[in-house]
């Protein structure tokens, strides 16, 4: 029997509207409850998250496991430190002598840099003050300091202004 312009036509699956409808109500819904719980929260103030609660306790775990310092209140402990930009001052951006907003040269746009200490004798490069890049007098172009490679940090012992052993990036 030859095919004719009047095939068949598969049916149309039934009732699809019904589980869009149900699943964008529930979606709507579940936003309101939100709003409520959240508008209640503040009514009432919420304490910061208590110390001894397992959600705090997890995050001390998963920081000790990866070698990272709970504490960063103590001065040359081993762990990660957020040093800020001192050209931008945490902004990420500076003005031009045009007074069009830039990016800062020194920390790139992001205000900012994370630093490791691997060991306690480590301290922030004076020549770069920790964000690795400064700007050379000579040609006034930005790149890495020669101070500490990039790094940011040097050995506090280290004799003459020479960087930490391995002190690449």
């Amino acid at each position: 029997m030859p095919l004719t312009g009047h095939g068949f036509k598969p049916p149309q699956p039934k009732g699809k509207g019904v589980y869009v409808s149900l699943m964008f109500l529930i979606v709507v819904a579940g936003f309101f409850l939100q709003l409520n719980w959240m508008q209640k929260a503040k009514e009432r103030e919420m304490p910061a998250m208590d110390p001894n609660s397992f959600a705090s306790k997890l995050g001390q775990w998963m920081l000790e496991k990866k070698g990272v310092s709970s504490s960063p209140g103590i001065a040359g402990a081993p762990g990660v430190e957020t040093v800020e930009c001192g050209n931008c001052l945490g902004t990420g951006g500076i003005l031009s002598e045009a007074g069009q907003r830039e990016i800062c040269p020194i920390c790139l746009g992001v205000g900012s840099r994370l630093i490791r200490r691997v060991d306690p004798a480590d301290e922030l490069c004076p020549a770069c003050v920790g964000m690795g890049r400064v700007q050379f007098p000579d040609t006034g172009e930005y790149g890495t300091c020669p101070r500490c490679n990039g790094r940011g940090l040097i050995r506090s012992g280290a004799a003459g202004g020479e960087a930490a052993p391995g002190g690449q990036k």
